[in-house]
This record gives C-alpha cells, structure tokens and sequence, in this order.
C-alpha cells in the first residue's frame, strides 16, 4: 500500500490518481469531476486497492502535498465546493460540529447568508492558519502541481518503486487541463487584490466565488479599518463601487 497524505483541499485525490494513472498500476488516464476535483477516483476500488490516504502527516508516508502560503483559502474553497459541494452550513458544522449550533445558531438566531458571511469572517484567518500548517522537510507543494514546466509525477513514481508507463508529453497535456479545471486556484490572491482595490477607490469586478472568498473580503476590510454595512446583505457586491458604498470606517480593527 502507498501512503499518501494532503491537508484538505490541497489535491491529493488527483496526486493520487496521476501516480496510479501514469504507473504500471494503472492504463494512463486522467478523469476530472465536474468540480475540477479527482474524488471518483478517491472513492474507486483503484484508490482503496492500492494507497492508503488520509490527512494527516507522519514519517511513515510516502508522499505529502505541502500547503503554501497566500493559497490557504483557495484549499478551503475546494474543501467546500469539492466535498461539500458547496453546502456552507454543512461544511461549517462539520469544521465545529456541535460548536456549530453553540457559537452560532444560539447568537444569530438566523442562518441567512449575511449572517454565516459575517460570522465566518471572524474566523476564516484562525481556520486557515491552523489548518494549513507547512512541513519543513517535505519538499512537495500544491504550487509544484501549477508549474507547467515541471513534471513532478516522474520523480514521484521512481520514489515509489513503481514504473513510469506514460510519457512526459501525455503528462504535462492532461496536467494543463486539470489546471485549466480549477477554479479555486488563486482565490486568496485575486481577493487580496480586490481589497486594495476597494480601499484604494479602484473600480473592478469581484473576484468572489464562494461565501468563504466573500467573508475573507469582509475580514480583509475589518483588517484596512473597515466595516461592511452587512445586515440583511444576502446578495454581496458584485464589485468595489458597489461594495464601497455599504463600507465605514471603524478604528476597532482587531476583529474582535
């Protein structure tokens, strides 16, 4: 058995797949969810017959996907959307399980979108950072899988003791698509940039594709000295003009 491990929505389903695709365990075929995702293969016999794979680090594993800084919430945005398929409420009580009732459901009294936003917002950073907590001696990040220059699966399946079965053309083609497939990629980036972008009085589209990029936004601000006119704000601005208008300034900014 191969011991594979990632931290949620760091990939591993489709490290996984490629290593049993592009070996002489599998027939060099690379299938994509819908969701940009590999988790049919995750939940095939393949996946079972031949890796054991969860989400913790030990030294016993033979490979581990390494977050990276500035893209810890385009993992949590694939966790969402990937495995939850985009159930807020369920991703949320699974994160606090009974906490979730307790925490929020108690103070809020509502389960409406502004409410779980601005709730979120509170957190998210917490949750990242401790979530998301990089392996000095691991070599291999989610950023090596974006690099079209290189092919990382060679050295992988050499590692494992396996053959490689494809070649290299085959592998940097369907490692093109796959990129080309998620969504999610860059999320923190591209909302970093639209706070600047609203403070700065920059007029530009929102980047925002889940709840969870939305309620990042709201912390960022919180963090400028910001606050969101938010209550009854199911439907967030769909660019800087508009949300600037429903932003005030507020020298509480420790997001507490």
């Amino acid at each position: 058995m191969i011991k594979i491990s990632w931290p949620l929505g760091c990939y591993g389903s489709y490290v996984m797949q490629s290593i049993y695709a592009y070996s002489n365990l599998g027939d060099g075929k690379i299938i994509i969810d819908h969701t940009g995702s590999s988790h049919s293969f995750r939940d095939s016999n393949h996946a079972t017959q031949f890796f054991e794979f969860g989400h913790e680090w030990s030294k016993d594993v033979d490979v581990f996907i390494n977050p990276v800084s500035g893209h810890y919430l385009d993992y949590l945005n694939n966790q969402l959307v990937k495995q939850e398929n985009n159930d807020a409420i369920k991703s949320f009580q699974k994160s606090f399980g009974s906490g979730y009732k307790t925490h929020f459901l108690a103070k809020w009294k509502t389960a409406s979108n502004w409410a779980l936003r601005e709730w979120a917002s509170f957190w998210i950073i917490d949750q990242l950072l401790a979530a998301y907590v990089p392996i000095p001696t691991v070599k291999l990040t989610t950023n090596d899988l974006f690099d079209t220059k290189k092919n990382v699966f060679t050295e992988i399946i050499n590692h494992l003791g396996l053959t490689v079965a494809v070649d290299d053309a085959t592998m940097k083609h369907n490692q093109s698509n796959w990129i080309a497939q998620q969504r999610y990629h860059n999320s923190q980036h591209r909302c970093n940039r639209w706070v600047q972008d609203i403070v700065n009085g920059i007029n530009s589209v929102s980047p925002c594709q889940t709840i969870l990029d939305e309620a990042y936004v709201q912390h960022c601000l919180r963090e400028q000295g910001y606050e969101i006119r938010c209550d009854g704000l199911d439907i967030f601005p769909t660019n800087s003009s508009d949300l600037r208008e429903l932003i005030y300034e507020n020298r509480n900014t420790n997001n507490q």
